[in-house]
């Protein structure tokens, strides 16, 4: 009966903080430019943001797509602005893989850099009808939650062109049938995230030449990076655009230590 108890209030809380506010957002990060647009939140839409990232509680109204879009930008901008003096040492990648796109934010926010629009991007995500994954756990090879219509309509919406989706499913879960290699590799709050960077270690280098990049968010519960050591990486710490004031920590390697010196 407790357990009931709880599980409804716990309901009547969500209810309750149904919606967000912009001055949740990091203020720095809200004022640069716009690069990821989002449409009207649908009930299709806010399904697939749901199932993908639970921690927002949004609402089919203007105020809840307004947040959402600057907490998407911001949050790529505050990945970029960490990443950009490594990604200064390389040519503008004309290779890009997007492990775990989502509804695909950082695909959209990297394809309007200046240069980066002329570049392919293969997106890596499948479909799913509920969310299997952990914290910094074991690799699932169905662990998949995205929303593929949900992602190609948001790819169209921002008129990003050059983009190639691999169904993961279709794959078998696996990296290895990916048209590497790449020049810049990235997951962000999936590989190394919620899975374990060591599960995907080996097919990531085999996607990667002697210069390309890749970076990963950590979760913070990952302490162990013994199993990076035979490979060239840096630890950095990203602001999040939300909840302000926080931050998440960045896994940034490559083949070769030149590409992250300095």
């Amino acid at each position: 009966m407790g357990h009931f108890l709880n599980h409804l209030a716990s309901k009547a809380r969500k209810k309750l903080r149904l919606g967000h506010s912009l001055s949740e957002l990091n203020v720095e990060l809200m004022g640069k430019a716009l690069h990821f647009r989002a449409p009207a939140l649908t009930a299709e839409l806010l399904a697939a943001i749901q199932r993908i990232s639970p921690q927002f509680h949004l609402r089919g109204d203007e105020s809840s797509r307004r947040f959402w879009e600057l907490n998407q930008n911001g949050a790529s901008w505050g990945e970029y602005v960490v990443l950009r003096p490594f990604l200064d040492r390389l040519a503008v990648p004309s290779r890009v893989l997007d492990i775990g796109p989502g509804l695909g934010r950082s695909a959209i926010f990297f394809k309007q850099l200046e240069g980066w629009g002329q570049g392919s991007f293969d997106l890596y995500e499948g479909s799913g009808k509920a969310t299997k994954y952990t914290r910094a756990g074991p690799r699932f090879l169905d662990s998949f939650c995205g929303d593929l219509p949900a992602l190609t309509a948001l790819l169209e919406f921002n008129e990003i062109e050059e983009v190639e989706i691999f169904d993961a499913a279709e794959l078998g879960g696996s990296l290895a049938g990916l048209p590497g290699p790449y020049d810049f590799i990235y997951s962000f709050f999936a590989v190394g995230f919620h899975w374990s960077i060591e599960h995907f270690l080996d097919e990531i280098l085999g996607l990667m030449h002697d210069r390309s990049l890749g970076a990963f968010t950590l979760h913070d519960r990952f302490q162990d990076l013994s199993v990076l050591d035979p490979v060239p990486h840096r630890v950095v710490v990203a602001d999040q655009s939300w909840p302000r004031g926080r931050s998440s920590r960045l896994l940034v390697l490559a083949k070769s230590d030149e590409i992250l010196a300095g």
